[in-house]
C-alpha cells in the first residue's frame, strides 16, 4: 500500500473517533442536565459553548489532516463515528451513568442533607434559648441605661435645686446680720443720749 493510502485511512479513522468523542461529550453534558436542574439560559449557554469546541476540534482536524480542505470523507467520518457510539455505548452511558452517581454520590448527598436537617431541628431549642437570652441581656442593659440616666437627672435636678436653697438662706442669714447690727446700733446712740442727758443734769 502506497503512503497516500495508508494517510487516507488514517485521516478516516481519526475523523471515526472524533465523531465519536463528540457524541461522547453530547452525551456527558446530558448526563450532567439530568443530575443538576437546568434552566433554559444555562442549557443554551452549554449548546452554545459545546458547537463551538465541535467547530474548533473539527478545524484542527481538517487543518493538519487535510490541510485546511473540507472534504466529503471527513463529514462523513464524523457522522458515521456519532453512529457506532450512539449503537454501541450511547445506549446505555446515560442511564447507567446516572443510576451509578445517584446510588453512589447521590445517596451520599442525601444522607449528608437529612443529618443536617436532623441537625437544625435538635439545634433550633437551643438557638431560641440563645436568642431570647440575648434579648433579655439587651433589654436589661437598657433598662439600667435608662435608669441610671433618670437618676442622674434627679441629681441634678436636686443639686439645682439645694443651689438656690443655699443662696436663699445665706440671703436670709446675711439680712437677719445687718438687721441685728442695726438694732444694736440704735441701741447704742440710745445708751450714749441717755448718757449724756444724765451728765447733764
Amino acid at each position: 500500500m502506497s503512503g497516500e493510502i495508508v494517510r487516507e485511512w488514517h485521516f478516516w479513522l481519526v475523523s471515526i473517533a472524533t465523531g465519536a468523542f463528540l457524541a461522547f461529550v453530547y452525551d456527558v453534558i446530558r448526563l450532567f442536565r439530568r443530575l443538576v436542574r437546568h434552566g433554559r439560559l444555562a442549557v443554551d449557554l452549554e449548546d452554545i459553548l459545546y458547537w463551538t469546541a465541535c467547530f474548533g476540534l473539527s478545524f484542527t482536524l481538517l487543518y493538519y489532516g487535510n490541510n485546511g480542505v473540507i472534504r466529503f470523507a471527513a463529514v462523513l467520518g464524523a457522522a458515521v463515528g456519532m453512529f457506532i457510539y450512539a449503537v454501541t455505548a450511547g445506549r446505555f452511558f446515560v442511564r447507567a451513568g446516572y443510576l451509578v452517581i445517584d446510588r453512589t454520590v447521590g445517596s451520599l448527598i442525601r444522607l449528608i442533607r437529612k443529618l443536617i436537617r436532623k441537625l437544625r431541628r435538635l439545634l433550633m431549642p437551643v438557638k431560641r434559648f440563645i436568642v431570647k437570652n440575648i434579648i433579655r441581656l439587651f433589654q436589661k442593659i437598657r433598662l439600667t441605661y435608662t435608669a441610671n440616666r433618670h437618676k442622674m437627672k434627679e441629681k441634678s435636678h436636686k443639686g439645682t435645686d439645694g443651689g438656690r436653697k443655699e443662696t436663699a438662706d445665706g440671703k436670709e442669714k446675711s439680712s437677719k446680720r445687718q438687721a441685728k447690727r442695726k438694732r444694736n446700733s440704735r441701741k447704742r446712740r440710745s445708751d450714749k443720749a441717755q448718757d449724756t442727758g444724765v451728765s447733764a443734769r
